[in-house]
This record gives structure tokens, sequence and C-alpha cells, in this order.
């Protein structure tokens, strides 16, 4: 056995807690408070928490999510885990929305797959064209 061997393995047990511990947690973080944000704002229910208050919350389970992926550094794929929330409180604007259990699962899946395509292409083409000068 080689002495970069445990190193390796140490670095991909990291990377594996790291993912699981920033980047679900992370998610779960988000998603609440998101949640909660669009509930007290469009149903103007009584919550825990003031919706105003609950946004930083969601930014933070958002950039936890940004390090648990290993992206630190490249803010545009906040916009990616931001799409998630924000489609859904789109949806909830739809008359009728609310009466599907797959359609909200969809949505939030199209808008974070399509906004994933767009920031991986812009960073790209970022790559290519620093790479040329």
């Amino acid at each position: 056995m080689s002495a970069t061997a445990p190193k390796s393995l140490l670095r991909r047990a990291w990377i594996a807690a790291r993912f699981v511990l920033f980047g679900f947690v992370g998610f779960w973080i988000m998603l609440i408070f998101s949640i909660e944000f669009i509930v007290g704002v469009f149903d103007h229910a009584q919550q825990v928490m003031n919706p105003v208050l609950s946004l930083p919350f969601a930014l933070v389970g958002a950039l936890m999510m940004l390090h648990g992926v290993g992206e630190w550094g490249r803010w545009g794929y906040l916009l990616v885990f931001l799409s998630i929330p924000i489609s859904l409180g789109l949806l909830m604007l739809l008359p009728g929305a609310g009466n599907s259990k797959e359609l909200p699962v969809l949505v939030a899946a199209i808008a974070a797959v399509g906004t994933y395509v767009g920031v991986r292409g812009y960073y790209e083409r970022r790559v290519r064209r620093e790479s040329q000068d």
C-alpha cells in the first residue's frame, strides 16, 4: 500500500461527509425556509418566523449546498439551487396547481436542470475564453 492511499481515502471520506453534511442538510434548510417564506407571503398565515427572516436562512442553506457539492466560489450555481424554491413559488400562483402531487416535483426538476445547463455552459465558455487569452 502506498503512502498516498490513506490520503486518497481520507479525501474521499471528507468529500462524502461534506456532501451529506452540507449538501443534504443545506437542501433541507433551503427548502424548509423557502416554503416558510412562500406560505407566509402568499397565504398570509401566521408562521413560526417572519417571512422576511426566512430568506437569509434559505440563502444560508443554498450556500451550504454550494459548499457540499464542491462548487464554492462558482456563485452561478446558486441560481441552480435557488431555482427550486423560486419555481415552486411561481407554481403556487397558478390556480389549481396545488391539486397535483407530481407537478411541483416536475416543475422544480425542470427548473433546476434547465438552470444547471445554462450555468454549466456559462462556466465552460468562460474557461474556453480564459484559455484563449
